[in-house]
């Protein structure tokens, strides 16, 4: 989430239940986001604990129904789906793999490029589709409407929706020897079970019938048998799904350490060395965020001292002039970064241009950069502010962002890299790590102790930690296959059922003006009878007498 938090605060390892104002004391934005979290982390923790790892409910209401399309693709069913407690919901009508809300397709997709390729093509065109959900962050940029214009529009609070994006995994080789290993052991742990079973029924049947004890003791060795074959048979293409969702990332496998840099250290006794202490003028939550994926040599990063929250809605412009919503908290010198929701929403980094000149509602990039047109970014363009700069002791990349560098496997405390950031925080990247675009830490740093905020270890050291995010939940939903020139659609979605039930009404001792069911609509129905034969039978007519002397 880039903006503009004083922190990040919730721990679900604190196990707090709730955020208690006090009067007359400070209140951070914090504390509300504190108690948001602590109340979602229940909601969704309940749902998971009931539902399952995923599942939709059954009935009309269960969504992401997968179904042949007449274009020759498939359509997404409209409805609701849980993730790891997560409520994913499709509202749209008539929604089809290429017109997802919130996925692009990019026109070079694997399975939509098998689907229109030729009818006697040969080759992996099997596909398994999952859905992908997350967090996502919106502004105003994003979605003006929660501006206040009553207000005038002020920058206030922004939103954080789940996303949500069906995708498609090639069944590869390997992904099918891993397929078939699951198979046999679901096939292997049945056979067992039905064996032992077998084995326990044949045990009983030898027991003395006068044996009550013997009977009994067979019957507990059973039951838990029986109860595993229920659970084998319900969960039968659980393993499946388990094989294929363990092919995605949820979070990447890097990690992260940040300290205040302890300053020079010195063994001649007269010289005092300088503190180990954070150098700024204000508070900061510096955000360190991956600009280009991959692993250390082709990974790079970018970092801003406030969340990167620094980001204006980019209007038009020609060539290196770019003219935005606001200039403020711009300047010559400068990073700045042009995306937009299709970039975001694919998980593809930004274009990173360096401004040289700030005015007006004009930011000028430097000439020697080629900008690409605004129609480059056709959902919501933005551009957003970085603070990372070239150093002596580190270059930039090609993409303008800054290389990572990992301490090596073992390293020593002298062989360990810590990077610089600014005032004395340093970054360190651990060995191994597999980055992907959008992974993010936060570090906040704060000038009263003159520290960052960080877990350490019991010897004080900083631990370090995985990212906070961006976390991807997944789902299997089915399968589809190309024959020639027929498109096959499989679902393989799990359901759940509601425990909800109308039990019918059984006698009350002491009591019988219990009512059974049917009563209430017998009586309606005899009612309405009389009601209508009553409306509608014909009235007598009285006699009117008329005055003496008057005729007709």
């Amino acid at each position: 989430m880039k903006g503009d938090f004083t922190r990040d605060t919730f721990h679900s390892e604190k196990h707090f239940s709730r955020v208690l104002m006090q009067q007359g004391r400070v209140t951070l934005d914090a504390d509300h986001n504190e108690q948001a979290a602590i109340e979602l982390h229940h909601l969704r923790t309940l749902a998971r604990d009931v539902i399952g790892p995923y599942a939709a409910p059954a009935g009309a209401d269960g969504g992401f129904v997968l179904a042949t399309d007449a274009s020759g693709g498939f359509t997404i069913g409209k409805g609701r789906y849980y993730i790891d407690g997560i409520l994913v919901e499709n509202d749209t009508d008539h929604c089809t793999y290429k017109t997802q809300p919130d996925f692009p397709v990019p026109a070079d997709d694997a399975l939509l490029k098998a689907i229109a390729g030729s009818a006697n093509a040969e080759g992996s065109l099997s596909f398994w589709i999952y859905l992908d959900a997350w967090e996502h962050h919106v502004t105003p940029i994003e979605d003006d409407a929660i501006r206040e214009k009553a207000l005038g529009g002020p920058d206030t609070c922004t939103r954080a929706k789940v996303a949500w994006q069906v995708k498609a995994l090639p069944l590869t080789a390997e992904l099918r020897r891993k397929l078939a290993a699951a198979e046999q052991t679901t096939t292997t742990q049945t056979n067992d079970l039905w064996t032992k079973k077998a084995q326990l029924e044949k045990q009983f049947q030898t027991v003395a019938t006068t044996d009550t004890a013997g009977q009994v003791n067979v019957l507990k060795q059973l039951q838990p048998v029986d109860d595993q074959l229920t659970q084998l048979t319900r969960l039968a293409l659980l393993p499946v799904h388990e094989t294929l969702l363990n092919e995605l990332i949820r979070i990447s496998q890097a990690f992260l350490v940040a300290r205040v840099d302890p300053g020079m250290k010195t063994e001649d006794a007269c010289v005092t060395p300088p503190a180990s202490k954070y150098r700024g003028a204000e508070n900061q939550l510096y955000r360190v965020e991956i600009h280009r994926g991959g692993m250390a040599g082709t990974a790079t990063f970018k970092w801003s001292r406030d969340n990167g929250s620094v980001a204006k809605a980019w209007l038009g412009g020609e060539g290196g002039e770019l003219q935005v919503a606001s200039t403020r908290g711009f300047a010559a010198g400068n990073w700045v970064e042009l995306s937009d929701d299709t970039a975001e929403l694919l998980g593809k980094p930004g274009l990173l241009v360096q401004l040289v000149k700030v005015e007006g509602d004009i930011l000028s990039v430097d000439p020697s950069t080629t900008v690409p047109p605004i129609s480059n970014f056709p959902a919501n363009p933005k551009v957003r502010r970085w603070d990372h700069v070239a150093t002596d002791a580190v270059s930039l990349a090609d993409d303008n962002a800054v290389p990572i560098q990992e301490s090596p496997a073992g390293a020593t405390p002298d062989q360990v890299v810590w990077m610089d950031l600014e005032d004395g925080v340093q970054i360190q990247f651990s060995n191994s790590g597999s980055y992907r675009t959008g992974d993010y830490w936060l570090i906040p740093a704060r000038v009263a102790t003159g520290q960052v905020e960080w877990p350490q270890a019991d010897d004080l050291n900083p631990q370090p930690l995985p990212p906070h995010g961006v976390e991807h939940h997944y789902a299997l939903l089915g399968a589809v296959v190309r024959l020639r020139e027929t498109v096959i659609v499989e679902n393989l979605r799990c359901e759940f059922r509601p425990l909800f039930f109308c039990a019918v009404p059984t006698a009350i001792p002491g009591r019988t003006n219990v009512i059974r069911p049917g009563m209430l609509l017998a009586k309606s129905e005899s009612h309405a009878t009389t009601a209508t034969s009553k409306k509608t039978a014909p009235r007598k007519k009285r006699a009117v007498k008329k005055p003496p002397g008057k005729s007709g």
